[in-house]
């Protein structure tokens, strides 16, 4: 398990990424609960890509809007 802040611009802490995660009431700290997931980003992103919680891309967003 891998713990990531919101300031991490990486797929465990973007809205976009479906692994499983805890994340807190601030949506400000992520536990990882598994290496991977997959992306449900838009266009021009790794849609539909098992990736790892540690990589990101250039249409990463903020899981807190």
């Amino acid at each position: 398990m891998s713990n990531w802040s919101c300031s991490q611009q990486v797929c465990a802490s973007c809205r976009y990424w479906c692994g499983r995660r805890n994340i807190d009431f601030m949506a400000c700290f992520f536990e990882v609960l598994g290496e991977s997931g997959i992306c449900s980003g838009p266009d021009g992103s790794f849609r539909g890509i098992e990736t790892n919680e540690g990589s990101s891309c250039t249409q990463w967003e903020t899981f807190r809007k």
